[in-house]
């Protein structure tokens, strides 16, 4: 195992390069003792392992040369220079006896190149004076088929490797969009994505360079009729790519309206246009429909800053039933769920569902009635709807909801699809009216209503506006499925934060103050529920518990100023605004935000920073940790029995080492275990000790951990992630909430309640209080007055694999010491 393998200290670059006599090679550089270690390699790297790429061993570069991307003028080497790929390498032995003995491995980190690779020198030839030595790529799960140079993509927001199962080919011409089965009630379950329901209309989008093109669900290219807003799309971070999405317009009241749509539509108002992305079906060369919804998103969330017109539709893990209720409060149409491991396809399937609020729904114009008095155009439209056998049923009137312009323009598409007689139509109960001017039924509207009578009719029908992205012959009926075979009738959902489509209205202007902190827009909501004022009181509720770990350290904060469900945003420097109790450092070349007393921590609150995360040293010593921590984050497909036993078996291997360790949940789905220190050591040694103990564990249980986010597949495995621990980075504080469904806080326990049986989103800014006031003992009483000087990493070879959880720890002998601090303090 390599010691100290700082990103500084330890660079790789690749860079293309289009000489005028050698032609097209990749040069390949490996930093190493000052120098760029270099072989030229004719066909570049491969992440393919049957391919044994040619490597000619050349000279030695200087540093500086890994940044140089431009034009060479002159020589051997003239021509275009191009940074193809750069990152970190990591040796697996000795580097120097690596290449005497001709046999090189390591691992690369990049953004292109990822995983465990090989140098391997070839014999030498009879009068050749180069040495040659062969590229080859190891069979890990970072490994492509056909993952040749010139194949793989560019890099896009931080992630150009292939989805699992994405296929490279062609650019498809045109897609044909995913469409939603109708239920009753949402499903259940955390194997579903809910997302809120637009009220727009579908678009899939094609960006081809600067070739950008609109289409309707039905194929029909709109990009002409909206040419100022296509433009927009050119800001995303892609060569090719499509996307899928919905076009609104988002109304005063912050939700999306068709009524405004389609005002916007007929006079050319391209500035109230928005579009919400959802899926992302193809990418920089690569088809990615066949890949799971979750990885679509996840590299759709990437490929901007979604801000602007441009936006992405956010999800929530399972939750259906919360987010439903949400949505009939903002006035939403419903919500949509998918099945987060479904690919994509075209058509209606039971992967994406839609749950409707009742009386909402498309129907086609069939006639209409003239107008009555002062009216102009007509006085109502006719509609009706197909069954599964096409046949047209009438459905009543609406004579509502019209403005004098929408009134006249309609009755100009009318007149142009009279009919000469009644069309054949199913009705039950009373006739339609006897004026009734019929049409071809080729008009689609979108109606709200507020129930359905016995005879077939709607009640209360309001027109919102015409559809034109969908065809007459789709409209049928919603008979939604009343109970969906998934849903369970004892679960229960948990809560869901408001999502970030809806815009709620603007709360009334109130205040409070706390601890001489006066609090603006105090009821305005930061969970769904939770008032900014509810988290100013929960901070003076919880001062005295959790200042020992916050005071007086360096923070970064995760501001929310309209909610959770709003834009969220990491924040290291004092803003003007802030309150005086907020106070800005600079240590280590890095800047911060810190507070000293309760005032801070309703300071806070008042600038809806939801979450606090602090450095792992003190402002008077920003150079010596006092504590390391190693955050267990759970892959897809880990459970929360796995979690606890991955936390308790990382206690084990770190008492065995004389070193006493303290446990939180993180307010997500993960733990923390923590370690006091003594101040002895700086970060040049604390950081490395935690790389070696996160890859001892790992390298000795590869199945169950990783130490490294890009050299393996996350599923089934817990990430020991030790970059927590280095100058300047940060972890989430004790008794900190989290910006997560359910208003979360990472907490401390014993090791005692760490179970199975434990519910970590039990912890709660509600339940806190309780929990501080019902304790009889602080888990963390000993943490305060720990001081531990870490071992040499030798003894992880010897430390356990395998524990159960047991009694409070005992301070152990050996290189750990433990000193009595004069004044016991509380939970840090």
């Amino acid at each position: 195992m390599v010691a100290d393998t700082d990103a500084t200290e330890h660079l790789f670059v690749v860079q293309r390069h289009q000489a005028a006599r050698a032609g097209l090679h990749y040069d390949f550089r490996l930093q190493h003792n000052g120098v760029l270690l270099s072989w030229a390699v004719p066909k570049g790297p491969s992440l393919d392992p049957s391919h044994k790429r040619m490597a000619i061993h050349v000279e030695d570069h200087p540093i500086d040369y890994a940044k140089f991307a431009g034009e060479i003028a002159q020589g051997y080497g003239a021509g275009l220079v191009e940074i193809w790929d750069h990152g970190v390498w990591h040796a697996d032995a000795d580097v120097d006896q690596g290449l005497q003995k001709g046999h090189l491995t390591f691992t690369l980190e990049g953004e292109r190149l990822h995983g465990a690779f090989s140098l391997v020198r070839m014999k030498p030839r009879k009068q050749s004076k180069q040495e040659a030595w062969l590229l080859v790529k190891s069979p890990d799960v970072m490994a492509r088929v056909g993952g040749d140079a010139e194949s793989l993509p560019a890099p896009v927001a931080g992630s150009a490797t292939p989805l699992p199962l994405a296929v490279r080919q062609d650019f498809p011409m045109t897609q044909k969009p995913e469409l939603c089965e109708s239920r009753a009630v949402p499903p259940a379950g955390d194997d579903w994505l809910s997302e809120v329901k637009f009220d727009g209309y579908r678009l899939i989008v094609r960006i081809d360079g600067g070739d950008i093109r609109l289409l309707t669900r039905e194929g029909h290219d709109w990009t002409d009729r909206m040419a100022r807003f296509a433009a927009a799309f050119r800001e995303i971070a892609a060569t090719t790519a499509m996307l899928d999405g919905e076009l609104v317009v988002v109304s005063d009241a912050g939700v999306s309206s068709f009524s405004g749509l389609q005002d916007a539509l007929v006079n050319g108002r391209d500035g109230a246009l928005m579009f919400y992305a959802f899926d992302l079906l193809y990418l920089n060369g690569w088809d990615l429909r066949a890949c799971r919804l979750d990885d679509r998103k996840r590299l759709l969330r990437g490929l901007s800053d979604w801000r602007g017109r441009l936006r992405y539709s956010d999800h929530h893990e399972g939750a259906g039933a919360d987010l439903m209720r949400l949505a009939a409060q903002g006035g939403l149409e419903g919500i949509v769920m998918k099945r987060r491991a479904a690919p994509y396809r075209a058509g209606r399937h039971s992967d994406w569902v839609k749950v409707k609020n009742l009386g909402r729904a498309e129907f086609v114009v069939i006639g209409w009635t003239p107008p009555a008095r002062s009216r102009v155009g007509l006085g109502a439209l006719q509609i009706g709807y197909y069954d599964d056998e096409q046949r047209l049923h009438y459905a009543g009137g609406v004579g509502t909801g019209f403005s004098d312009a929408m009134l006249s323009s309609l009755r100009a598409r009318l007149d142009g699809l009279a009919l000469p007689a009644k069309p054949d139509f199913v009705a039950q109960g009373a006739p339609p009216p006897r004026q009734v001017c019929w049409v071809r039924p080729e008009l689609v509207a979108e109606i709200n209503f507020t129930a359905w009578s016995d005879d077939g009719r709607l009640r209360h029908a309001v027109f919102l506006g015409l559809r034109d992205d969908k065809r007459a012959t789709d409209v049928t009926r919603d008979q939604p499925t009343r109970t969906p075979p998934e849903s369970n009738p004892k679960a229960k959902p948990a809560p869901v934060r408001a999502s970030k489509i809806v815009v709620a209205q603007a709360p009334k202007a109130t205040s409070a103050s706390i601890a001489g902190i006066r609090i603006s827009h105090a009821d305005r909501e930061i969970w769904p529920g939770i008032s900014k004022q509810a988290l100013a009181e929960y901070w003076q509720t919880m001062a005295e518990v959790a200042l020992p770990g916050i005071a007086r350290r360096p923070l970064a904060i995760l501001r929310c100023p309209d909610g959770i469900g709003g834009e969220q945003f990491f924040q290291k420097h004092r803003g003007s605004s802030m309150p005086e109790s907020i106070r800005e450092g600079l240590a280590n070349k890095q800047p911060y935000v810190a507070i000293d007393d309760v005032t801070g921590l309703v300071a806070m609150a008042q600038m809806s920073a939801v979450e606090l995360h602090s450095w792992g040293a003190t402002e008077d010593d920003p150079v010596h940790p006092d504590r390391l921590v190693f955050d267990l984050d759970p892959g897809e497909g880990v459970g929360w029995p796995e979690i606890v036993k991955a936390a308790h078996d990382i206690r084990a291997r770190l008492r065995a080492m004389g070193l006493m360790s303290f446990c939180r949940t993180s307010g997500g789905k993960g733990l923390h275990v923590v370690v006091p220190l003594s101040g002895d050591a700086d970060w040049s040694v604390v950081k490395p000790f935690c790389r070696g103990f996160a890859e001892a564990v790992s390298a000795e249980e590869p199945k169950r951990f990783l130490a490294h986010t890009k050299i393996a597949d996350r599923h089934g495995r817990i990430l020991i992630d030790w970059l927590r621990n280095g100058a300047g980075a940060t972890a989430i504080a004790s008794f900190s909430p989290r910006a997560r469904t359910g208003a979360t806080v990472a907490t401390p326990l014993s090791w005692r309640e760490l179970t199975e049986g434990l519910d970590p989103k039990a912890f709660t800014i509600a339940s806190l209080p309780r929990r501080i006031d019902r304790q009889k003992a602080d888990p963390w009483a000993a943490f305060a007055v720990t001081r531990q000087s870490l071992p040499a990493l030798a003894s992880t070879e010897q430390s356990p694999s395998t524990t159960t959880p047991s009694a409070e720890p005992v301070p152990m002998a050996g290189t750990s010491r433990i000193v009595v601090a004069s004044k016991p303090r509380r939970s840090s």
